[in-house]
């Protein structure tokens, strides 16, 4: 949690709404992400979380709403507009979506070299510092196939650091992990936090969420129901909805992750 002192918005979201045939998926989702703060979403699985984090960074085109980045507004339709938006929006998604026949150092050199037009040498200097950063500096030569799901994971986080985003986006970043390999993906996204790194996640780890989170918010069935700080959402909910839910993930995971 960090000190407020004066606030700089980095992310606007205004009443972002995804349909899907007949059902919206997404309603009028609104938020917020001041520079350094970490927002949580929390609530049950298809209440939206994804989808709303998707819409975000535009891999799924809102059927309605608005989304700035540091006061300059995103416009979908302008290509070359969405392009740069998104070099400045970190993604990491619960499978990883690492390639395959690339290594580790591939998988973060890929984009520095393509969309950054970076040199071989300057690429491969980064993408090591990155890997290094989240602890793999040993299996930089290995491949997907080779590493555990926790070092996929950090390998997919590495690549995101590497172009400089201004916020990242995690959708469930643990969710396809064994519990034992959770932790080492929770030690890294706490750092980024602690370095003041500006994040949206979607989890379902609340006891590890409600340590590094400055407001959570709760979501079903495509409305952002409650928002507030960890302990005013999860003990002092204003909404019976939001008691009865938090209630049962409390007691589930309660402990710190």
């Amino acid at each position: 949690m960090r000190a407020m002192g004066e606030q700089k918005e980095v992310l606007k979201v205004e009443k972002v709404t995804k349909k899907y045939a007949s059902k919206e998926v997404v309603k009028e989702a609104s938020l917020a992400v001041n520079e350094g703060e970490i927002k949580v979403l929390i609530g049950p699985s298809g209440g939206g979380k994804s989808t709303l984090l998707q819409c975000i960074n535009f891999l799924v085109t809102p059927d309605k709403g608005r989304i700035w980045l540091e006061g300059k507004e995103v416009l979908h339709s302008q290509k070359k507009n969405l392009y740069e938006y998104r070099q400045k929006v970190g993604m990491i998604f619960q499978d990883f979506n690492l390639f395959d026949h690339l290594t580790a150092l591939g998988n973060v050199e890929i984009a520095l070299l393509k969309v950054r037009k970076m040199t071989k040498k300057d690429a491969r200097d980064r993408a090591v510092a990155e890997l290094e950063r989240v602890g793999l500096r040993d299996h930089i030569r290995k491949y997907p196939a080779q590493l555990s799901g926790g070092q996929k994971q950090r390998v997919s986080i590495a690549r995101a650091l590497a172009m400089d985003p201004k916020v990242m986006l995690l959708d469930e970043p643990t969710s396809a992990l064994d519990p034992e390999l959770i932790t080492e993906v929770h030690a890294v996204i706490k750092a980024l936090g602690a370095e003041g790194m500006t994040m949206v996640m979607a989890t379902h780890q609340i006891g590890f969420a409600s340590h590094l989170a400055d407001e959570m918010l709760f979501m079903e069935d495509g409305i952002i129901v409650e928002t507030g700080a960890p302990a005013k959402l999860l003990l002092q909910a204003e909404y019976a909805r939001t008691r009865e839910f938090c209630a049962k993930l409390t007691g589930r995971y309660g402990e710190t992750r």
